[in-house]
Formats: C-alpha cells, sequence, structure tokens
C-alpha cells in the first residue's frame, strides 16, 4: 500500500484510511468521468482506456495490494478496483492497445484481471491525422525550444535537486504563478511509467484533496526537477483552484473535473502555458539548467506527434491529446478560447507574469505575437 506524507499545509487522516463502500463510490465516478472524452471511434476507445489505467493509480492508493483478489471470472472486490471493474464491464470496450496493456498491470495488483477488460490488441477503427494548425504550432514551440537551447549555453548552471518529490515542488514554486502547498504525497510500488499520471483528487482528505504519487523513475535528474516542479506542480495548482469553485469536502466521492476528457485537456494546456513562461523567468534569472531542459521538453513535445520526426508510441491513437500540449499553451497565452476556460485567479495571475515576462525578454514577446496569429487573434494590450 503506499505511504502518505502530509505536504504542507494537508491536515487528513489520508486516502488509506476510506472506507471500501466509498472507495467504490469514487471508482465508479471517476471510471465513467474516463469514458466522457472528445473524441470517436477508435479515438475514443483509446483515450477511455488510457482514462481507466489513470483510475487504476487512484485505486492502488485507496485499496494497497490485494494479490489474491477475486479470479477472471467475476469481480467481488470491495473497493476501489470493484467500482473499476464494474464501469469496464459495463461498457464492453473490447482493446485497448497499449493503454489496455497498462490498464491490465495495474488491475493485477488487485488480484487476476477479469475477463471483460480490453485487451491489448491495437484499437480497432479509423484514427484522425494531426490537423495542419498542430504542425504550424508544432514549428513555432520547436522555434522557441531551439532558441531557449542556443540561449541556455550562455547562462550558469546549476547542480539539480535531490530527487525528493517536495524538494522539486519547493524549487518550482517561484515559476509557477499560482503555487499551491496543501497536496498529499502518496508513495505508491509502481514505476513512473506505468502510473504516468501521478496528480490526481482523492477521497479522504480535506479540500482540496490533492495527491501527488511518488514513484521510482529512471528519468535524469534534471528533467525529474522540471517534470515535478513545474509541469506536476502546476497542475496541481490547478486542481487546488478548481476545488476553490466548488470545494471537494473530505468525503468527496468524485473526481476534480480537470482530470478527465475535455477537462484534462485543459488541465495540460495549462500546465504547459506554465512551462514556456517557467522557461522566460529561468532565462531571466540565470538558471541555465533549467533553461536547457525546458527547452528539451518542448522540443520533444513538437516531434512526438504521430507522423513527426519522433513519435511517440503513447500518442498513437490519440491525436487530440497529442496536439492539445501545443495548441493549448498558445491558446492560453494568446488569450484564446482555452484560457477562457481556467478559473479567473489562476489566468490572471498567469496573464500578469506573461506579460511582465514578455517586456523583459523580447523573443518571449515574439513568440506572444505569433502564437497570436496563428490562433487567429490579436495580442492583448
Amino acid at each position: 500500500m503506499g505511504s502518505e506524507v502530509s505536504g504542507p499545509g494537508a491536515q487528513a487522516p489520508g486516502p488509506s484510511q476510506v472506507t471500501a463502500p466509498a472507495a467504490r463510490a469514487w471508482a465508479v465516478a471517476a471510471a465513467t468521468a474516463a469514458v466522457r472524452v472528445p473524441a470517436l471511434n477508435a479515438e475514443s476507445d483509446a483515450w477511455i482506456v488510457r482514462g481507466w489505467a489513470d483510475v487504476a493509480v487512484g485505486c492502488l492508493a485507496l485499496d494497497g495490494l490485494r494479490p489474491d483478489g477475486p479470479g477472471p471470472g467475476g469481480s467481488g472486490l470491495p473497493g476501489a478496483f470493484g467500482g473499476l471493474d464494474e464501469v469496464v464491464r459495463a461498457m464492453g470496450v473490447l482493446s485497448g492497445g497499449q493503454h489496455a496493456a497498462r490498464l491490465r498491470l495495474l488491475r493485477r495488483f488487485a488480484g487476476p484481471v477479469p475477463r471483460w477488460y480490453p485487451d491489448a490488441r491495437p484499437v480497432a477503427g479509423f484514427i484522425r491525422r494531426i490537423r495542419g494548425i498542430a504542425w504550424r504550432a508544432a514549428d513555432l514551440v520547436a522555434g522557441f525550444g531551439e532558441l531557449l537551447l542556443s540561449t541556455a549555453t550562455a547562462l550558469p548552471r546549476d547542480a539539480p535537486c535531490p530527487l525528493v518529490s517536495a524538494r522539486q515542488l519547493a524549487w518550482g514554486v517561484r515559476y509557477r504563478p499560482s503555487p499551491s502547498d496543501a497536496h498529499v504525497t502518496l508513495r505508491l510500488p509502481v514505476s513512473r511509467r506505468l502510473a504516468r499520471r501521478t496528480w490526481m483528487c482523492l477521497p479522504g482528505l480535506a479540500s482540496p484533496g490533492t495527491v501527488i504519487a511518488e514513484v521510482p523513475s529512471t528519468a535524469p535528474p534534471l528533467e525529474q526537477q522540471i517534470w515535478r516542479g513545474i509541469h506536476e506542480g502546476a497542475h496541481l495548482d490547478h486542481l487546488t483552484s478548481l476545488a476553490r469553485r466548488g470545494p471537494l469536502a473530505p468525503s468527496s466521492l468524485a473526481p476534480s473535473p480537470g482530470e478527465f476528457g475535455a477537462g484534462l485537456l485543459i488541465a495540460e494546456s495549462y500546465a504547459m502555458a506554465v512551462e514556456i513562461l517557467a522557461a522566460v523567468e529561468c532565462v531571466l534569472a540565470g538558471e541555465g539548467h533549467a533553461v536547457w531542459q525546458l527547452g528539451a521538453g518542448l522540443i520533444e513535445r513538437a516531434t512526438r506527434l504521430p507522423g513527426g520526426a519522433h513519435p511517440a508510441a503513447e500518442f498513437a491513437d490519440l491525436p487530440t491529446l497529442a496536439e492539445i500540449y501545443l495548441l493549448g499553451p498558445i491558446e492560453i497565452l494568446a488569450d484564446g478560447a482555452a484560457a477562457a476556460a481556467l478559473p479567473d485567479e489562476l489566468i490572471s495571475s498567469l496573464r500578469d507574469r506573461w506579460r511582465a515576462a514578455c517586456a523583459a525578454y523580447p523573443p518571449a514577446a515574439a513568440f506572444g505575437s505569433a502564437a497570436a496569429r496563428l490562433i487567429g487573434r490579436s495580442a492583448r494590450p
């Protein structure tokens, strides 16, 4: 079972104290939310199964390890995994490719995988191609990433943070426009590759109910520092802000609207916008190591599109999600539609910091102007 370490300001008994019926109810709600995706046909199936794998990570946090669970012929689990089983059985998705393989690996922590779980055959049906506007966004983001790599060569480079979640998040606070600290850290017995999304809202916690999972990773320390301190930290900030809109009670049995489907697209758009802002602010602060890693991260997102120079298998059947890491932050930084979907406190703070960054670093202003042209809007004065 995962162990719990309270983040600064978090006071709660924790997810491991949630009753089995409450854990099951949460899993039913989360797995149902994962079904509502803005995609069709094969892409929809792939996205749904990916979402269920994310739910399974939460189930592991709530239920712990139950390797002696019911056999593949039926589901009699009383907790969170039992709720996930219920939704998966009702939906009848037959296959989910790599996402199903991940889901099944996570489900095995609760015992043999039920026979109705989707198998790892590729999803059947049409997968649309990446849109032209996304390729143009990729060129813009990659170009800015290359500029950051060049800029980083003339800046001092400090040693990365220790591989401790709290230290990495604390480092990132200065570069996140709306930092929060009310999360709880859970240590889970899975790798980063298997866990993938490590930020979530779980029952059993005081509002906002935010959780970050600390899991082993083979990524270089600097990459982990940026990923946890900036990108995942921004996700925690977003979840916290959403909870303030409609506070999650300690007994809340619903996931955050920022975890699945269209809400996840907004969440990733915001996290990527914060990354771009952080890159500029790291230039101004003279943090060459962070500038280099953030620039490399932008290039990686731009080149991993299906059909791109370095396509990522993870997104081969998820074009909408792959595109959002590029189009989403451009929309937000240029005050497009994605910006309007964010809580006022988040977008106001981000907007103020981005304006200041553009005034202090002309290449950021040029990037912002190009972003506004791409989405067909005039930059705000």
